[in-house]
């Protein structure tokens, strides 16, 4: 009986019907190359997006650091040390007073989801260029 059963098994080939491997093979890399195409739109849209959201993050953020006064307490140090000296614990928290640190995080935020999907981008494309 097994030696029935392994003539069958070497008498049998696989003979594919009408290239179906060829054809599931291009249907998995059209799939691949659409998936790649989406995510890199996806991600180029997002990096555009946080590009302009952090232009405007920073341009608030550099306001609000004039608006309170930051530049003018820290441009203390470098004309009265002395005074500094002294008062140091007032001073670095009249410093932390002044720091917008809503706007700080936002544009901290912005960028960095601007260079995660400039990242992603770039790996989208280097495998697109290998495939």
């Amino acid at each position: 009986m097994e030696q029935n059963l392994q003539k069958l098994f070497k008498l049998a080939s696989y003979k594919p019907e009408s290239r179906l491997s060829d054809e599931v093979w291009g249907l998995i890399e059209y799939r691949n190359r659409r998936i790649t195409k989406w995510k890199t739109l996806g991600y180029s849209g997002l990096s555009l997006l946080s590009l302009v959201g952090s232009i405007f993050s920073i341009k608030i953020l550099v306001e609000q650091f004039i608006r309170l006064g930051f530049f003018d307490y820290l441009s203390l140090v470098f004309s009265d040390s002395s005074v500094i000296a002294t008062y140091w614990k007032e001073y670095t928290l009249t410093l932390a007073d002044s720091l917008p640190f809503a706007s700080f995080g936002l544009s901290l935020f912005l960028l960095f989801i601007l260079f995660v999907s400039i990242k992603k981008v770039s790996y989208q494309f280097n495998n697109r260029l290998i495939a």
